[in-house]
């Protein structure tokens, strides 16, 4: 029987369709970026609506979900842009009232989104060539003077410019008679696929019969392929699993009196509604089903930098080789897996890896040095101050993909060191 596209075993191409297809995934990121550029540049009201396309609805409908798929690419190459909180954000603007809202500024809304749409189709179909960077020069610099000109980052611009464009498809389906929602819905499966294609499914790391800690609960309708900023999740087991991790590091966050990363509050979001879908049940019943683990695992990380300095003063005293590179950068794959932090680094965990490593190479340094390490040493500051908020600055001119799908696997997890470039 042959597989659909997006299918588990359609993911698993050969090196060079993953690198196509991702290069594919960023051509639509940059068709994006140079989208929102001309909203940004975009001032002046329009005088008239643009008249109605009167060809293909599904040809209508098939844009506007290319347009979202490509807004979709955009958000995952800024770690501070949420998707979900554009898109939130959108839908209350577009419900606001509309007193004073008159015709040319509805023009020039319905006007601004058809061109941003054309702007996406044709940067796809020929994109253009860029000697320096990923983004395109010239809408990087407009986009970098907007955000100095209005005392901002260019995370903040990016997240804006997509709200507003978002609201201004919604605004153009409703002029060209299209359900907006359901061009949503075909955009967001299509960007999941292709990412499927690029990057393989989310891989827990664990072994066959380890997944989950406690048995799944039953679902009664195929599970939805489901796009995270963690990887591309393709079971309900494998939901659960990274649920429950991601739901603790929030709610450990928010008992250290951070705030949760915006990407896992979309991440726990987003799986809560894939399983809830999948079990017919309310996302209330499905988080609350999971609530012991997610406790279990909160426990384990605020255990965690303490468990990896015992197993480093372990290793010190009877001369184990250590199972991380005691450098500022190398391979810690061994102490990880040793450690149960068995999926890919991101930005959202990397603060936690990093807690452990640091903690692990202090003790096992200190062990072999001279014995216990003192109450005031990296590894205890470690273990006391995590979590740490996550390394996602960037300096002016270097904003590029967010570092969750690298090319093996194996790098995926935990190839090197959190942090290492």
């Amino acid at each position: 029987m042959s597989q659909p596209p997006g299918s588990p075993a359609d993911s698993r191409g050969n090196a060079g369709d993953q690198l196509s297809q991702a290069r594919a995934n960023g051509r639509s990121a940059a068709a994006a970026f140079e989208a929102i550029g001309r909203c940004a540049r975009a001032e002046a009201p329009q005088d008239s609506l643009p008249p109605a396309i009167s060809g293909d609805p599904a040809q209508e409908h098939a844009r506007l979900a290319g347009a979202v798929c490509a807004l979709r690419h955009l958000a995952d190459r800024f770690s501070r842009l949420s998707f979900g909180d554009a898109m939130r954000a959108a839908d209350k603007e577009y419900k606001l009232p509309r007193i004073g809202y008159g015709r040319p500024a509805m023009a020039a809304r319905v006007g601004m989104a058809g061109e941003a749409i054309g702007i996406c189709e044709r940067s796809i179909a020929a994109p253009r060539r860029h000697h320096r960077g990923f983004w395109p020069p010239d809408t990087l610099s407009y986009l970098y003077g907007h955000a100095r000109s209005r005392g901002v980052s260019l995370d903040s611009i990016v997240a804006g410019l997509t709200t507003r464009l978002l609201t201004d498809l919604r605004h153009y389906a409703d002029h060209q008679g299209t359900d907006f929602q359901q061009a949503l819905a075909a955009g967001t499966r299509a960007h999941a696929e292709q990412r499927l294609r690029a990057e393989g499914p989310f891989e827990t790391g664990q072994q066959h019969g380890q997944l989950p800690a406690a048995a799944p609960l039953p679902v009664t309708e195929p599970f939805p392929l489901t796009a995270t900023n963690q990887g591309i999740v393709i079971s309900a087991a494998d939901a659960e699993w990274l649920l429950i991790r991601t739901a603790a590091r929030n709610q450990q966050s928010r008992e250290s009196g951070l705030s949760a990363s915006p990407r896992d509050a979309d991440d726990e979001r987003v799986l809560t509604e894939a399983l809830a879908a999948a079990r017919r049940q309310a996302a209330e019943e499905v988080f609350a089903g999971l609530a012991p683990q997610v406790a279990t695992r909160v426990m384990q990380i605020e255990d965690g930098p303490a468990r990896a300095a015992g197993l480093g003063r372990e290793h010190g005293r009877t001369a184990t080789p250590p199972h991380c590179d005691l450098e500022i950068d190398g391979d810690a794959g061994k102490l990880l897996d040793a450690l149960g932090e068995t999926e890919r680094t991101t930005n959202s965990n990397h603060g936690y890896r990093l807690s452990l490593v640091t903690a692990y190479a202090e003790a096992y340094q200190q062990a072999t040095r001279h014995g216990t390490p003192p109450g005031g040493s990296p590894a205890h500051i470690a273990a006391r101050d995590f979590p740490h908020p996550s390394p996602t600055s960037r300096t002016p001119g270097t904003p590029g993909p967010v570092r969750w799908a690298p090319a093996s696997p194996q790098a995926q997890r935990h190839g090197h060191r959190p942090g290492a470039q």
